[in-house]
C-alpha cells in the first residue's frame, strides 16, 4: 500500500484512502521498437540537460516561495496530540510535493524520448528526401511533433513549479486545540484538507497526462506513421519504422 494510502487510514479514519497512482502506470508512451537508437547527438543531450536545470530551478523557487506557507502548515500540525497521527500527518505534508515531483520527472523523461524519436525520423526523412522522394508532408508532421513536444516541455516545468501546501487558513478552529473538542475539530478540518490538497493535484496531474503529454505522443506517432508512407522509404536500410501504440 501506498504511504499516503496507509497514511490516511490512521489520520483519516472514516474517509477515503488517498490513492497514489505511479506514474510509469499512467503517462502516455510510445512504441520505438523499430526507431534505431543510436548514440544521442549533442543537441539532444543539451535539451535534456537544459530542461533538467530549469526543473531543477522551478523547484527550488517555489519552495522559496511557499516556506512561510510550510512553517504554518507544521506549526497546525503540532497541535495533534496523539504522536502517531501527528506523524502521519508530517509524511502527508511531504508526500504531497514528492509525487508532483516523481511524476514531472517521468513526464520529461518522456518527452527525452519522443526527441530522440522524432530525431530518427528526421534522419530518416532527410535519407529519403537525398533518394529523391517526396518528404514535404513527414517534414511538417516532424515539425508538429517538435512543436508539441516544447508545448509539453513547458507545460511539465509549470506543473514542477507549484507547490501543494496545506492550507492552514482551512485549518482554523473556534475552540483551544488542547480540550477534546477542539482535537476533534482539528482532525475534521485537517482531514477536509489534506482531502482537497490530494485532489487538486492529481487534477493537475491528469490535465498534463492527458492534455500536453498525449498530445506530443500522439504528434509523433502521426509522424512516424507519415514517414512510413514515404514509398520506398526502407529501401536500403537496416531497420524499419514501426507502427506506434499507447501503452
Amino acid at each position: 500500500m501506498s504511504v499516503i494510502g496507509s497514511a490516511a487510514i490512521l489520520l483519516l479514519a472514516g474517509t477515503a484512502v488517498f490513492a497514489e497512482e505511479r506514474p510509469e502506470n499512467v503517462a502516455p508512451k510510445v512504441n520505438v521498437s523499430g526507431v534505431n537508437r543510436g548514440k544521442p547527438v549533442v543537441a539532444l543531450e543539451e535539451v535534456k540537460q537544459n530542461a533538467q536545470e530549469r526543473m531543477k530551478a522551478v523547484r527550488v523557487e517555489a519552495q522559496t516561495r511557499v516556506t512561510a506557507l510550510k512553517e504554518k502548515a507544521a506549526e497546525r500540525v503540532a497541535d495533534i496530540q496523539d504522536k502517531a497521527k501527528q506523524q502521519m500527518a508530517e509524511r502527508l505534508t511531504k508526500q504531497f510535493g514528492n509525487i508532483n515531483d516523481r511524476w514531472t520527472d517521468r513526464f520529461m523523461q518522456l518527452l527525452d524520448r519522443y526527441d530522440a524519436v522524432t530525431k530518427k525520423i528526421q534522419d530518416r526523412a532527410d535519407i529519403a528526401a537525398g533518394k529523391g522522394r517526396d518528404v514535404t508532408i513527414a517534414t511538417a508532421a516532424i515539425q508538429s511533433a517538435q512543436a508539441a513536444i516544447e508545448s509539453a516541455r513547458a507545460a511539465v516545468t509549470a506543473q514542477a513549479a507549484k507547490a501543494y501546501v496545506l492550507d492552514t487558513s482551512a485549518v482554523a478552529v473556534t475552540t483551544s486545540t488542547t480540550t477534546p473538542s477542539g482535537q476533534v475539530e482539528l482532525m475534521k478540518n485537517l482531514r477536509t484538507s489534506f482531502q482537497n490538497l490530494h485532489k487538486t493535484l492529481f487534477k493537475d496531474l491528469f490535465a498534463l497526462r492527458d492534455g500536453p503529454m498525449k498530445d506530443a505522443r500522439k504528434a509523433v506517432q502521426s509522424a512516424l506513421q507519415t514517414l512510413g508512407k514515404i514509398p520506398g522509404v526502407d529501401e536500403g536500410t537496416a531497420t524499419s519504422a514501426a507502427a506506434t501504440s499507447a501503452q
